[in-house]
C-alpha cells in the first residue's frame, strides 16, 4: 500500500515538471515570435512605419500570453468551393477562395472559421502560398485593431488536424498606415467571444 501510494506521489510529481518544461517551452516560442515581430517594425525594408514612427516605436502591446487559446482544430475540406472577390480596406477586392472550415474549441464552446487562400498568389508559379485565417471578435474595435485581426499558416498543414494559434494574432498593415491595402474579414469569421490573445490596437 505505502508503496503505491510513493509511485502514485512519483507519477504525479514527474507529470507536474513535464507539464510545467512543456509552458515554459511555449512561453519562449511566444515571446520569440512577439521580438521578431517587433523587430520586424524597426526594419526599414519590412516596416509598415515611416521613419519618424519607427524612432518612437517601442514595441507592441500584447495581451498576457494564455495557452488556453492555443486550440487544436479539426481541418474540414471544402474542395467545391468557388472563388469569391473579398472586398479590401480601399474598396477594391481580390479574389479568394476557402479552401476548408476550422472546427475548434475555446472554453469549452465550439466555434468555426473558414481558412482561404489568394486567387492570385495561388496560381503564381514559385510564389509562397499562405493560408489566411482572419477574424474579427468581441475584442474588435475595443481593445484591438477595428478591422479585424489575421493569422496565417506558410503552406497548407497536413492532414485534418491543425493548431490555431491566437496568441500569434497580428495586425494587418492598414492598421498602422493607409499606403496598404488590407482584405475584409468575412461574416463567417466574425466570433461572438473576447479573444483576449496575441497583439492589441496600435
Amino acid at each position: 500500500m505505502r508503496f503505491s501510494l510513493l509511485s502514485f506521489l512519483l507519477v504525479g510529481l514527474l507529470s507536474f515538471h513535464l507539464a510545467n518544461a512543456q509552458n515554459q517551452d511555449y512561453l519562449k516560442e511566444i515571446q520569440e515570435y512577439r521580438k521578431e515581430q517587433n523587430e520586424e517594425f524597426l526594419n526599414p525594408d519590412k516596416s509598415p512605419l515611416t521613419a519618424k514612427e519607427r524612432k518612437e516605436f517601442k514595441g507592441h502591446d500584447f495581451f498576457a500570453i494564455d495557452e488556453v487559446y492555443r486550440v487544436k482544430a479539426r481541418f474540414e475540406p471544402t474542395p467545391d468551393s468557388k472563388p469569391f472577390p473579398l472586398n479590401t480596406s480601399k474598396g477594391t477586392s481580390r479574389l479568394y477562395k476557402r479552401i476548408g472550415i476550422l472546427h475548434f474549441e475555446i472554453k469549452g464552446e465550439p466555434y468555426t472559421l473558414e481558412a482561404y487562400l489568394q486567387i492570385q498568389r495561388f496560381t503564381i508559379p514559385g510564389q509562397k502560398v499562405y493560408v489566411f485565417l482572419p477574424l474579427v471578435d468581441a475584442t474588435t474595435g475595443e481593445s484591438t485593431y477595428g478591422a479585424g485581426r489575421y493569422l496565417h499558416y506558410e503552406g497548407i498543414p497536413e492532414g485534418t488536424d491543425w493548431i490555431i494559434d491566437f496568441n500569434k494574432l497580428y495586425n494587418p498593415y492598414c492598421a498602422y498606415s493607409d499606403r496598404y491595402e488590407c482584405p475584409m474579414v468575412p461574416e463567417p469569421n466574425h466570433l461572438p467571444i473576447a479573444v483576449e490573445a496575441g497583439v492589441k490596437g496600435f
